[in-house]
């Protein structure tokens, strides 16, 4: 090769390799120029998530954007974390408010004078509030059962002492006594104790009184006469103050005992009657012959009777106590009996069926022989 041609084979060469070089250097220009961009925004995106971008140093570029980008994941997590904590806290306080308010209370981070505070102090602050609440709820509840309690048994101990003293009072009128009044001790404790005292002195008084009768009974009010188809014999005693007094109410006592024994065996005449005549079946009648029955012995208790014994005792306490014998004769009696059955209008349809009956004709002979008419 002669060498004309190896300088136009150079120049060959060269020459694109001096037109190429322009392009070569915009390229690289324009890829340093977009990472310098991406460094900048990622420089922005740290200092907006909070932190300072790393360092550079001297490190290149590429070597620089992985830091950078390192960091940023790094913040980009520690955010996600702090949002996830964020958000949890507020459920918990949130919770935790909502139970505050259920205590009928609001919470400290509810206050307005509350000066903000970070959330986990407010959790604690919460948590605090509530505990504090329900201690003292469950101490005012504590205390309010003791004061129930403790008001229960004092009516309880208040109902007791009140049945007691009406028992004891109940004794004491039994015993022929009448109870202190409260106001006449100073306590209550006395009270009981005076009534009680006033039973057993009432008691000895009763049994020393019960001995006197029991000594002095006549021996005709133990054994009473006996009583007959004829005559019927009653006793009756009882205690005053008044000496007639306690003479009317033993009287009254013998009399009440005399109604009964009549009502007896007038209605059992009056079964025996209506049986045999044939008219149980009829209302009208029987309940007239028990009519018939109560006037009767309404009218014995009032006259008819006569006194056979009595006696008068006078007692340690004052009182008088009676003793009275009563003396019937039956034959009155039966002959008021037959009377009022002869005179009676609603057995006036029924009287001959009734006349014919055994019962009624051993009625008119006892009225015969006990009455002498």
């Amino acid at each position: 090769m002669d060498k004309l041609t190896k300088i136009l084979f150079t120049f060959l060469i060269i020459i694109p390799l001096v037109l190429g070089y322009p392009g070569t250097t915009s390229a690289a220009s324009d890829k340093k120029q977009t990472k310098n961009q991406i460094i900048k925004e990622m420089k922005e995106e740290i200092k907006e998530l909070g932190s300072k971008p790393s360092k550079r140093g001297l490190t290149t570029n590429s070597k620089y954007i992985v830091v950078l980008e390192k960091q940023l994941e790094e913040l980009k997590k520690q955010k996600e974390d702090e949002e996830k904590l964020k958000l949890s806290k507020d459920l918990i306080i949130e919770e935790l408010e909502d139970e505050l308010k259920s205590l009928g209370v609001s919470p400290v981070t509810k206050v307005e004078s509350q000066e903000e505070i970070n959330k986990d102090k407010d959790i604690i602050a919460l948590r605090k509030q509530i505990e504090k609440i329900k201690n003292t709820k469950a101490d005012k509840k504590k205390k309010a059962e003791a004061e129930k309690k403790a008001k229960e048994e004092k009516e309880k101990a208040e109902q007791k002492r009140a049945e007691t003293i009406v028992r004891v009072k109940k004794e004491i009128y039994f015993l022929g006594g009448t109870p202190i009044l409260e106001f006449e001790v100073e306590s209550d404790d006395q009270y009981m104790e005076a009534l009680r005292k006033q039973i057993e002195d009432l008691k000895i008084q009763k049994e020393a009184e019960e001995k006197e009768i029991r000594e002095s009974i006549p021996v005709w009010f133990v054994k009473l006469p006996q009583s007959s188809d004829e005559t019927i014999y009653v006793r009756g005693t009882d205690i005053s103050d008044d000496l007639q007094l306690s003479i009317d109410l033993a009287t009254n006592a013998a009399l009440r005992s005399l109604g009964k024994k009549l009502e007896t065996r007038l209605n059992s005449k009056a079964k025996e009657t209506v049986k045999q005549a044939g008219i149980g079946s009829n209302k009208t009648s029987k309940s007239e012959f028990n009519r018939i029955s109560s006037i009767v012995v309404k009218e014995v208790t009032v006259s008819g009777w006569e006194v056979h014994e009595t006696k008068m005792i006078p007692l340690e306490n004052g009182d008088y106590r009676s003793f009275i014998l009563l003396k019937y004769p039956v034959g009155q009696a039966l002959k008021a009996y037959k009377a009022e059955i002869d005179n009676s209008p609603e057995l006036k349809g029924r009287l001959t069926l009734i006349k014919n009956t055994d019962a009624y004709k051993e009625l008119e002979k006892a009225v015969a022989q006990y009455s002498g008419s």
